[in-house]
């Protein structure tokens, strides 16, 4: 089963289009010269100088972007923007856009990360507005389980998906998103499971979003009361001399303590037989359980003639005979507070934001703090983020594809209404919304996204972009009228390209369209700050 009706032998392309392919043909000439300035950009990993990228000058800015995002307010100036004022931009938000150097370089690294961890005087009303502008859209989102059976399961996917790409680009809530995707990983849900694509979109609006900044303990109680979750591993299957571990398992290594955070097989049984009976009613039934009480389908529901009433010795606590469903509160409550599982949260965190493979030092901060505050994860985040490994960790991290095309149109300040043409995109980069099989999630780590294939696709990405040919999104050209390879590749680098990656782009210094698509595809692009 695929996510969309496209199939899979057409080019990327006309994977982003949807249009009937039109016969054209590049002179030789021209193919070298795009050739050379491609060849010329890949071996360019760095830009010119080294603390001080670039100086903005800021003239007459309007209130409002050409996508109606809120700019700082007119003024003229000239703002000299740092390796941190970029790290921040592209790894505490999804990429840039324009006014978004001048204000983190007002506020400084340390005030713009407390602005965005407070995230309560942030805008989210342009990106809600987006949503609401596509029809159908909102209703995917709030609807019960119950009320999605009987829609397409592709449509509500791309619903969900397209949801969650624009408040990508145009929420101020930035680092916010970045934690929701964080969390939406962590906890990953495997979208084609079982009724999984009734139930995902639940768990994104009633699991991930209220708790992404929270506290951790209060997140994975939502997630281990997730019907979504509860079907994806398999727990209404779990029973009374029947039990599935694979909740269970799945809980203690991906959720909370990690692979080697000290707990055994027979810890992984306990665990099972703790959360016997934790179940979901189905999102197709009438609504009445098994147990003959009235449930609202698509639900949780515990089932106590199912649950294993013995008692059990779960990381060398003992659970009392005759526990009920309080034994699977009382297991979230050992695995959140456990000293493992502080370390295991910081250490993905510190992977997500610092680098691949975060020094033991910030790993050890950041489980400092969330064992101090009892799991609060803005806390935990404020002590990765303010430290001297994160403010050093220029250049090490690489964007995933969902991360390349949110940052590639807020850098434009493009008008999109982030619909399929970027769902299917996603597909052909590797990296489909909510689709990754296994519960560990899509990987965080360059090694992972760095191959022939998805390299073509993310510079068709770029190049189609620039050249305004992605259905539903628009680019206004004129905002970079006047502006020569110098200017655009502060824009949307971040400073000076190298002359021996300059020279090849001057045969299209009159042409943006491509200066554009080749810088988008440039490698320094691809980093995530």
């Amino acid at each position: 089963m695929t996510f969309t009706e496209t199939s899979v032998g057409r080019s990327v392309d006309d994977l982003l289009t949807h249009k009937r392919r039109t016969t054209s043909h590049l002179r030789r000439r021209d193919f070298l010269k795009l050739a050379a300035a491609a060849t010329a950009l890949a071996a360019c990993n760095r830009i010119v100088g080294n603390d001080e990228r670039v100086a903005i000058s800021s003239a007459a800015t309007p209130a409002t972007s050409k996508a109606g995002l809120a700019r700082p307010a007119d003024k003229t100036s000239v703002t000299t923007i740092t390796t941190e004022t970029w790290l921040a931009a592209n790894r505490l938000m999804f990429g840039q856009r324009p006014g978004d150097l001048e204000h983190i370089a007002q506020l400084g690294l340390d005030g713009f990360i407390e602005e965005q961890l407070a995230r309560d005087r942030l805008d989210t009303e342009v990106a809600e507005r987006r949503i609401d502008a596509v029809p159908g859209l909102r209703d995917t989102l709030n609807a019960s389980p119950r009320d999605l059976v009987d829609d397409k399961r592709g449509d509500i996917y791309f619903d969900l998906a397209q949801a969650t790409l624009l408040r990508a680009v145009y929420s101020q809530q930035q680092l916010y998103e970045l934690m929701v995707d964080f969390w939406s990983n962590h906890f990953n849900i495997f979208f084609q499971k079982n009724v999984d694509a009734y139930l995902k979109p639940a768990d994104d609006r009633l699991v991930i979003r209220p708790h992404a900044l929270g506290k951790f303990r209060d997140l994975l109680g939502a997630s281990a009361h997730s019907p979504a979750m509860l079907m994806y591993l398999d727990n209404q299957t779990n029973r009374n001399g029947r039990p599935n571990e694979n909740y269970a398992r799945e809980l203690m290594e991906l959720h909370t303590v990690g692979v080697n955070g000290g707990y055994t097989q027979v810890d992984v049984q306990a665990v099972a037989r703790a959360f016997t009976g934790w179940s979901v009613i189905a999102p197709k039934t009438k609504g009445v359980a098994a147990t003959g009480q009235p449930g609202e389908p698509g639900s949780f529901i515990f089932r106590a003639l199912q649950h294993d009433q013995e008692a059990k010795q779960i990381l060398g606590i003992d659970l009392p005979a005759n526990g009920g469903a309080a034994e699977g509160e009382r297991v979230l409550d050992i695995l959140a507070k456990h000293p493992s599982t502080a370390t295991f949260i910081s250490l993905k965190l510190a992977r997500r934001f610092v680098s691949d493979q975060p020094p033991v030092s910030v790993v050890q901060l950041g489980a400092q703090a969330f064992t101090k505050s009892d799991g609060d994860v803005r806390a935990t985040l404020g002590a990765i983020l303010h430290s001297t490994e994160f403010k050093q960790s220029f250049g090490q991290k690489i964007k995933r594809p969902f991360e390349l095309i949110a940052s590639a149109l807020r850098a434009l300040d493009a008008d999109t209404d982030g619909g399929r043409a970027f769902v299917v995109a996603l597909r052909t980069m590797g990296q489909p919304l909510f689709g990754w099989a296994a519960p560990n999630g899509y990987p965080d780590v360059a090694g992972a996204w760095l191959g022939s294939s998805t390299t073509l696709a993310r510079w068709n990405v770029g190049l189609a972009l620039g050249s305004n040919k992605v259905n539903g999104t628009r680019v206004d050209m004129n905002q970079f009228a006047g502006q020569d390879i110098a200017a655009l590749s502060q824009r949307l680098l971040g400073g000076q390209l190298p002359a021996a990656a300059q020279a090849p782009l001057q045969p299209f210094a009159n042409n943006p369209a491509v200066l554009i698509g080749l810088m988008l595809s440039a490698p320094i692009f691809q980093v995530r700050g």
